[in-house]
């Protein structure tokens, strides 16, 4: 039997029990950042941490010792109840359907392992054009399934687009559609790369809801407003909250650097100016990102 590498045993852990980085960081009272490099498999906790972290365990799954790190992952799952995920599961139905299975495995294998750090809620913001001058926000709910693929919901007033939310290498490729006017959303976003997304931006395609549908698109930018939990009812009743909280904002209420980023000429001109002659969500000017880095103030836990 084979050991496998700690970082794989660690995540599994993670996922049996329902609990985030961040969260287990607090129940063992070091930095998440930690939990984070032993998670990536930059560094092995010491053995004084990996005591900490079996007892942690143990309170949730009694019964959890040192001895069951040295077990393949297979048996680990089954010590801990739940299923390994295999190879890429076939599409479920919806995005079969309408997708080739070559194109959807990969995204469902990058999801697999970049999964949490997409899932939660998010709120949008982006240029109005039925309030001009104005921002809107909408809300924008991103859930792994069983079969690792991702659900996307974008939610604003009473209004649902539902879909799905497939990763490419760096970016996000969503769908979603009303089911009640038959409207559809479109977005590609720019990810973050090997960390935890709290910001990502990019470009949004829709069409109004004036007598003629006119299509639309705009830069819009995401901020993590959420983390899902284990329980996806008052998850679901969270989301709806927020996307029925008022969407609008003045231009003067979006800070400067989000409003520039998100609102300037495009076209002949603003190209012989230097500026960009498309819309488009340059990756090299992104304001995609992780958690901002904070130096400890004490000296930083043992490794």
């Amino acid at each position: 039997m084979t050991v496998p590498a700690f970082a794989d045993q660690l995540s599994l852990v993670l996922k049996a029990l329902s609990i985030s980085r961040g969260r287990f960081a607090a129940d063992l009272a070091v930095d998440k950042s930690l939990v984070g490099r032993w998670c990536s498999g930059a560094v092995r906790p010491s053995s004084q941490n990996l005591a900490r972290l079996t007892q942690a365990i143990a309170k949730k799954r009694p019964g959890f010792t040192m001895h069951d790190w040295d077990l393949d992952l297979p048996a680990l799952a089954g010590r801990l109840g739940v299923a390994l995920a295999g190879p890429a599961a076939a599409p479920p139905a919806e995005v079969g359907d309408h997708f080739p299975l070559s194109l959807f495995k990969q995204p469902v294998a990058t999801e697999q392992v970049r999964g949490p750090d997409y899932e939660g809620i998010w709120r949008s913001t982006r240029p109005s054009v039925e309030m001009p001058g104005q921002f809107v926000h909408d809300h924008i709910m991103l859930r792994r399934t069983a079969t690792g693929a991702m659900t996307f919901t974008l939610g604003i007033f009473g209004v649902r687009f539902r879909g799905w939310t497939l990763a490419q290498q760096h970016q996000l490729f969503s769908v979603g559609a009303d089911s009640e006017t038959g409207t559809f959303v479109f977005a590609i976003m720019n990810g973050v790369v090997r960390q935890r997304a709290d910001v990502v931006d990019g470009l949004i395609l829709t069409c109004l809801r004036d007598p003629s549908g006119t299509p639309i698109a705009c830069k819009c930018i995401l901020n993590r407003v959420r983390d899902l939990t284990s329980d996806a009812a008052a998850d679901d009743a969270a989301f709806d909250e927020l996307a029925g909280g008022h969407p609008f904002s003045t231009a003067e209420e979006i800070p400067a650097d989000v409003r520039d980023h998100l609102w300037h000429d495009t076209g002949p001109t603003a190209f012989a100016a230097g500026g960009d002659q498309i819309l488009m969500m340059n990756f090299a000017r992104s304001m995609a990102r992780g958690a901002v880095f904070e130096y400890p103030q004490a000296a930083p836990p043992l490794q």
